[in-house]
């Protein structure tokens, strides 16, 4: 069953981390972010979202597959708006694919080891697993490898004729990928999901 991903992290984590605790905020702000969007703007069947942390990013993934992208760009956008008003940039991908639980993939020895909490003791240490994949979050996560830097959306072009014309697209790098201009489109959908979920909402000025 196909569901779409966003995979959303934040751009320059990794050489901000070694300089400044502001990146932290940031991902925490995003983290933020998503929680409120979950429950207070899809918290129920067939709407429902399910995030997943990996890192400094989250993928975060719908119930079933939709017509059209304009949910998770909405989302991407309101997000994009978010982080950005804490003075750091996200950077996102959308993408389709299958996403699974694969727990079930594991060896017995593992599966059998997990604790309610699923971690897994490693002694006095301790053992985290990611338990869900697919190619929703591959194929997301390729989009974002074969783009050029910088806090962009990023859709692949076979998805051009399922995006809304009130969100305004680019070329990003190469024709067969799209860039959302999250800081011109004006949509609706980005403004009454921020809204709801009670995210800081800049304007474009202050973008």
């Amino acid at each position: 069953m196909k569901r779409w991903c966003i995979y959303i992290d934040i751009e320059g984590f990794g050489v901000l981390y070694e300089k400044e605790d502001h990146v932290l905020q940031s991902l925490g702000v995003l983290a933020e972010g998503i929680l409120w969007i979950g429950q207070r703007c899809f918290p129920e069947t067939p709407d429902r979202l399910f995030a997943h942390q990996t890192g400094d990013g989250f993928a975060i993934v719908s119930e079933f597959w939709e017509k059209t992208l304009e949910r998770p760009l909405a989302i991407a956008v309101a997000l994009m708006r978010h982080v950005a008003a804490t003075g750091r940039f996200a950077r996102a991908a959308i993408s389709e694919g299958d996403f699974a639980d694969i727990s079930g993939c594991y060896p017995d020895s593992i599966r059998d080891a997990r604790e309610e909490n699923g971690r897994l003791r490693l002694g006095r240490g301790i053992m985290t697993l990611f338990p869900v994949m697919g190619t929703a979050l591959i194929y997301a996560v390729r989009l974002i490898k074969n783009s050029p830097s910088g806090p962009l959306i990023l859709v692949d072009f076979k998805n051009n004729e399922r995006i809304s014309r009130d969100f305004i697209v680019h070329e990003a790098g190469e024709p067969s990928i799209l860039s959302i201009d999250w800081i011109h489109s004006i949509c609706r959908s980005v403004d009454v999901i921020a809204q709801h979920a009670n995210l800081i909402r800049p304007t474009i000025e202050q973008l």
